[in-house]
């Protein structure tokens, strides 16, 4: 019985210690996260097409407004809105067992594409898989930038990343000043 108290206490302590990231995930962006955004995008820290989404959700929190579809999310803080693009890059294969052996041309076409390693490196997405190959016959997807999705053509189990990276952003008043913590008045 004291052991159960003690592994109790344990396990319910560990349930109240997150890090920062986690405690900033869903917590709205203030004004002077926005002003540091600014400024971080100002002096190129934030560089399209290579910052990811989750880091700004984690370093700066979520915007008041956000739009998501298919193909990109837009992050509206106020006066500055910015644009990431969604991709979902291979990153393993492998057959599977408990899922059943399925028989198309393109199933046999991808089938020999991958034991013949003809497709490789680290640019492929599922887009490409998609039309070159047709529709997965069953699929497991998660829109989480860093997570991975499913997709299954009969029982071969392709595995990719969720990566949702910058493609642009628009502000207003992004120059130096000492007025709004070091942001003025002039648009760009």
């Amino acid at each position: 019985m004291k052991i159960f108290k003690i592994l109790l206490i344990v396990g319910l302590s560990g349930l109240t210690v997150c890090t920062s990231s986690e405690a900033l995930k869903g917590v709205l962006a203030t004004n002077e996260d926005i002003i540091q955004l600014k400024k971080d995008l100002r002096n190129k820290y934030i560089q399209i097409g290579k910052t990811r989404l989750k880091k700004i959700r984690d370093t700066y929190g979520e915007a008041v407004d956000i739009t998501d579809s298919n193909k990109k999310i837009v992050y509206n803080y106020k006066d500055l809105k910015i644009t990431f693009i969604k991709k979902r890059y291979w990153k393993e294969w492998e057959y599977d067992g408990f899922h059943d052996r399925a028989y198309t041309d393109d199933i046999d076409d991808l089938r020999s594409d991958l034991e013949s390693e003809e497709l490789v490196g680290d640019n492929i997405t599922f887009t490409r898989i998609r039309n070159d190959y047709g529709e997965p016959t069953e699929s497991e997807e998660t829109d989480e930038d860093g997570n991975t999705s499913v997709y299954y053509y009969g029982n071969i189990k392709m595995v990719f990343e969720n990566y949702i990276v910058l493609q642009s952003w628009k502000g207003k008043n992004m120059s130096p000043s000492k007025d709004n913590g070091g942001l003025g008045s002039i648009k760009k």
